[in-house]
């Protein structure tokens, strides 16, 4: 190929990737403009959070094994739980808006936090509260809920 047919595809490959540029840009002012907007009423919003996990270790311990590799089958294997038992807590927690399906791999959804984890600090919160690492599984004994 000759440089004057290359040169009207490098313009046009360059115009996309400014204007994939730019509405990445807006996308990133959006979610912080989300971000701040949640974090101004947090209060009420944590409170839907913790009405989600209420008192279930299991769902917590899902909640937080998801790691936007894991499927249905790695996360059970992960936390020695039944794949049965996996399933339905991760169709439950993207209905109330807490994770996502980011990815199919060999017929397996992938799930992930959505960004609303970040900003409200759900993991942290669902770890001191379970006692339970990052990663979902135990750390320590668990703290009693009686007071």
């Amino acid at each position: 190929m000759n440089r004057a047919t290359k040169s009207p595809q490098l313009d046009r490959d360059q115009q996309i990737l400014s204007r994939l540029s730019v509405i990445e840009h807006k996308v990133d002012s959006l979610d912080q403009t989300t971000a701040f907007a949640l974090r101004a009423d947090s209060g009420k919003h944590f409170d839907e959070v913790k009405k989600i996990f209420k008192r279930s270790l299991r769902r917590a311990q899902i909640y937080l094994a998801v790691n936007g590799v894991r499927g249905v089958e790695e996360i059970a294997h992960h936390l020695k739980m039944k794949r049965q038992n996996v399933g339905p807590e991760l169709r439950n927690l993207g209905d109330e808006g807490l994770l996502e399906i980011v990815g199919c791999d060999g017929g397996r959804d992938i799930w992930a936090k959505k960004a609303v984890d970040r900003t409200l600090r759900i993991s942290k919160y669902l770890c001191e509260e379970f006692s339970l690492g990052k990663d979902g599984k135990r750390t320590a004994k668990r703290k009693s809920r009686r007071k």
